[in-house]
């Protein structure tokens, strides 16, 4: 495995910590999923926004919400583990270990999209992923529920316009990488929809905007996009044969088990 580290400008309580997995990058292809056109869309999150406080875990925050949010979420198994914090480490510690930078703790080293998705199919938590590294596939993955993206995180994203809208401004520099959850796009005024997992406090309760040229801009300096693919309906158990019923005994029959009852 291929990592390209992104060094991080620490901000207490906006952590980052995401990396570059390059080799899978290259390998990246096209949507080639059902989706046909870029309509609006807006997948329901079931689970409250997190908070990765002063840990670089945001790859684990990114997928736990991404499991939270609709598809993803209504395929869980019955019995999944509780979508907080505690899961988003737990997800974050087997990506760094995936990476061989692992566990969390002691380590804290920040991971990619792609090893936190493995993680999260290792755990049977999603059927598996897919990779993209291009605008039109990422508007495309949407369709079909979140997807969370890996991406230079600006400094002027820190502090979002009040309607959650972030840009890169001209005295911005690139402060590490982040990894966040995308769960909406609005055709119309080309803006996909975000959440982030600094808490509430950060843009509109936890969640910010961004046009597609950002993302665009983002995805061309080695961005990517990991759609996670939602566990399919167990298979139904075969029907069982039905066991033939008794046949009855022919008067013979019944005269010999007379006989050996009689003389038994």
């Amino acid at each position: 495995m291929t990592i390209t580290r992104i060094e991080e400008v620490v901000v207490p309580g906006k952590r980052l910590g995401r990396h570059v997995d390059a080799r899978l990058r290259q390998l990246a292809r096209p949507y080639e999923g059902p989706a046909a056109t870029i309509s609006s869309v807006t997948w329901e999150r079931y689970i409250p926004i997190l908070d990765q406080g002063n840990v670089g875990s945001c790859t684990g925050n990114a997928m736990t919400g991404a499991l939270g949010t609709g598809p993803l979420y209504r395929a869980l198994p019955a019995g999944h583990p509780v979508l907080d914090e505690n899961e988003a480490l737990k997800l974050y510690s087997e990506a760094e270990t995936i990476d061989g930078d692992g566990p969390y703790p002691p380590n804290d080293n920040g991971s990619t999209g792609p090893s936190v998705a493995t993680a999260a199919g290792d755990d049977g938590l999603i059927a598996g992923f897919s990779h993209y590294a291009d605008l039109n596939s990422t508007l495309l993955a949407l369709q079909d529920g979140p997807v969370i993206l890996g991406v230079n995180w600006y400094s002027s994203f820190d502090t979002p316009m009040p309607d959650g809208t972030v840009s890169i401004s001209a005295d911005a520099y690139v402060r590490g990488g982040h990894e966040v959850l995308a769960r909406s796009v609005d055709a119309a005024a080309q803006v996909i929809g975000l959440d982030n997992s600094w808490g509430t406090s950060y843009g509109v309760n936890g969640s910010f905007r961004m046009s597609y040229a950002t993302l665009e801009r983002l995805l061309s300096e080695q961005g990517d996009t990991t759609a996670p693919q939602p566990l399919k309906a167990p298979v139904p158990n075969p029907p069982q044969p039905v066991p033939p019923k008794p046949k009855k005994p022919s008067w013979w029959d019944e005269f010999i088990q007379w006989i050996e009852s009689f003389f038994g």
